[in-house]
């Protein structure tokens, strides 16, 4: 009887979750008139609609020529024909929109592919290792990006010494190539599968360590080289120009080029050097720590995790008190720092006695929750907010835009890439894994030649997407037409104004047809 009057009813209660349904929807959109103040009498006011065919008569007259209007009745013939000062000022900023574009998402996409990987869930979920492992490959970071940190600065500032002496610079170059080429050929092999003795490992970690160094070194000496002819090259061609209608032509960007490309090479080699330290040590700790801990039985097993969990949290508390610390300037430092982290870090090495040291923790999955948050964190704000920052940091100009540009364009292809990576074929994945082949061959082979037609594809698309998004950011100042588009209609200049969106509006249709078609031959 209960089930018959529950069905008897059912259809009045689904009337009325329909009816209460509808009602909601009604009070939502009501609200969202009122808030977003809809007032179409507005649309009818006489006044307005005066100025609104005014404002379009306006864009519709672009001042694009100097005279507007040629009448050859009233105008002397020989009259030549010019550009006005708005049009070639449109035409050198949209040039410079461009290239933001360009150099955001050509920096940004190379930072993206390899942080893509590490927000792919398919691949993440996969990496296991004990808690051992991990921990120690932790507590080695810091030591691995501080050690690399430390010796390229070192080897810059050594570089520097030689930058007013090009020649010797280069002749020192020479000897650092030189010697790193000895090293390898003639030196004991870095790489062996045969077992080796303590004293030949530690040749081998010597013969490392030297490379590395003449590596470093003889970069920033070319970093010196390309800075001093960058100086010497503009100074040559500062005077190498010539007249094309209304724009002057002066070779000297092409020092500057170099010039700049030297100075980028000496300020990003310590911070490159610092992440490639830190991934190693974590590399390093990681597989020595798993291969102890699998060697190891019963109560040397759980102590040797106890040091590693302990270790392994105190960097990471004491890291995180260190940046909070920075940030906010805290009356008692210590208070964030170094009791937190010993305190956690007992604890943690407490709780993990009670943990089976061999047991495997999803540890790619915190790594695809890390790197999808941050991700998440950096699309949220606009690139806008990004070039406002960077504006304060950098000043002025298309550098700050290149910088915001650049930013959004790592989390949003981050994201898009390693949802590419995530809708790839599995059966490439089996067959290179059933064959016996490590991690590494598994995403060159399986991996990378499915995605290289999308990832090219989201490139050209973010192109398109960053050459819009620069006509935004030179609003505060980011650089590009956005500046002298956001003062022309401040002004009320809506015909120079009209230049501009034309301009863009080519720029932005000549773009889609080109990446159209690119895309159409890759993929």
């Amino acid at each position: 009887m209960t089930t018959l009057k529950q069905e008897e009813k059912s259809p009045g209660r689904r009337a009325l979750q329909t009816f209460l349904a509808f009602v909601i929807l009604f009070l939502l959109y009501a609200i969202a008139v009122q808030v977003t103040e809809i007032d179409l009498g507005k649309l009818q006011s006489e006044g307005r609609q005066t100025q609104l065919v005014n404002v379009l008569r306006f864009l519709a007259d672009p001042d694009i020529t100097n005279p507007d209007i040629i009448d050859p009745l009233f105008v002397d013939e020989t009259q030549p024909f010019s550009l006005t000062e708005t049009t070639v000022n449109t035409l050198n900023l949209i040039v410079e929109t461009i290239f933001m574009a360009l150099l955001a998402t050509t920096i940004g996409t190379f930072l993206a592919i390899p942080v893509s990987f590490l927000a792919a869930r398919n691949l993440m979920l996969e990496v296991t290792s004990p808690l051992a492992s991990f921990m120690l490959g932790l507590a080695l970071l810091p030591v691995g990006g501080g050690l690399g940190w430390l010796g390229a600065k070192l080897m810059v500032t050594l570089a520097n010494n030689f930058s007013d002496q090009p020649l010797f610079a280069l002749i020192m170059l020479v000897i650092v190539v030189a010697a790193g080429w000895a090293l390898l050929r003639f030196g004991p092999p870095i790489l062996s599968e045969e077992k080796r003795s303590t004293s030949a490992i530690l040749i081998a970690v010597v013969e490392i360590g030297a490379v590395i160094l003449l590596a470093l070194f003889g970069l920033a000496l070319l970093a010196a080289l390309g800075q001093a002819f960058g100086i010497w090259l503009t100074s040559a061609l500062n005077n190498a120009a010539f007249a094309l209608g209304s724009f002057t032509v002066n070779f000297s960007f092409l020092g500057n080029f170099f010039k700049v490309a030297g100075d980028m090479v000496a300020l990003i080699l310590p911070a490159v050097t610092a992440l490639l330290g830190g991934f190693i040590a974590l590399l390093l700790g990681s597989r020595y720590g798993q291969e102890a801990v699998l060697r190891m039985t019963g109560t040397p097993a759980r102590v040797l995790t106890a040091v590693c969990t302990f270790l392994g949290t105190f960097v990471v508390i004491f890291g995180v008190g260190t940046i909070l610390n920075w940030l906010y300037e805290f009356d008692y430092p210590a208070n964030w720092t170094w009791i937190p982290a010993l305190v956690l870090g007992g604890l943690a090495a407490v709780g993990s006695l009670f943990v089976a040291p061999k047991r495997p923790f999803a540890i790619g999955f915190v790594i695809y929750t890390i790197a999808r948050g941050i991700f998440n964190a950096l699309r949220s704000i606009e690139p806008l907010i990004m070039a406002i920052v960077f504006v304060v940091w950098v000043g002025l100009g298309p550098f700050a835009g290149v910088m915001a540009l650049t930013l959004h364009t790592i989390a949003a292809l981050g994201k898009l890439f390693s949802e590419q990576i995530e809708g790839i074929d599995e059966g490439p994945i089996e067959a290179i894994n059933s064959t016996g082949a490590n991690r590494l061959q598994m995403i060159v082979f399986a991996v990378i030649p499915q995605i290289i037609p999308p990832y090219i594809a989201y490139t050209l698309y973010r192109w398109d997407i960053n050459v819009r998004m620069s006509t935004i950011i030179g609003f505060v100042g980011g650089g590009g037409i956005g500046f002298l588009l956001s003062q022309s209609i401040r002004l009320l200049r809506y015909r120079e104004a009209s230049v501009m969106m034309l301009a863009i509006a080519i720029v932005v249709s000549l773009l889609d047809y080109v990446s159209a078609n690119v895309r159409r031959r890759v993929i």
